[in-house]
């Protein structure tokens, strides 16, 4: 597992291990522009019932959720509202994000592990879905599937 600090965020990074059912790209770390000023909407749409399953949220600057200010942040399905709008207050230009899970091995949580992954398909209101595989022989790309829209 590789965590980035918020001063270090890594370009769209595409696995070379996992594919999507029909050979299409798994993105292991999702990276869109974005401005100060703008709002980003997180939407929980499904959740296997395997882990506790979420998202990391991260600019080089700071996001603001709920009166809480940090350059990242974790939405987790179980705890998090359905759908979670998220103030962009300072960034360098870029969001960066990509699924989570807490398997309960003692650790926040896990990511970026062989066979994780989201799915990618834009869609016509202009967000984002992605659903996601976390860790296993064979990518269960329905561990969490979200939405993303940034205005």
């Amino acid at each position: 597992m590789t965590r980035y600090s918020p001063t270090h965020l890594p370009p769209r990074t595409v696995s070379t291990t996992i594919v999507g059912p029909i050979g299409e790209p798994a993105v292991m770390i999702e990276s869109l522009p974005v401005s100060a000023g703008q709002h980003v909407t997180v939407t929980f749409e499904a959740v296997g019932p395997r882990w506790r399953q979420g998202v990391f949220i991260a600019t080089a600057g700071r996001l603001e959720i709920a009166g809480t200010s940090s350059p990242s942040l974790v939405l987790w399905s179980d705890s998090a509202p359905a759908s979670s709008t998220i103030t962009v207050v300072e960034t360098d230009g870029r969001l960066v994000f990509y699924n989570v899970w807490d398997s309960g091995r003692g650790r926040k949580f896990e990511s970026q592990s062989f066979t994780s992954g989201m799915l990618v398909e834009p869609l016509a209101d202009g967000s984002s879905k992605y659903s996601c595989a976390d860790i296993g022989t064979e990518p269960d790309f329905s561990r969490i599937v979200f939405r993303v829209r940034i205005e």
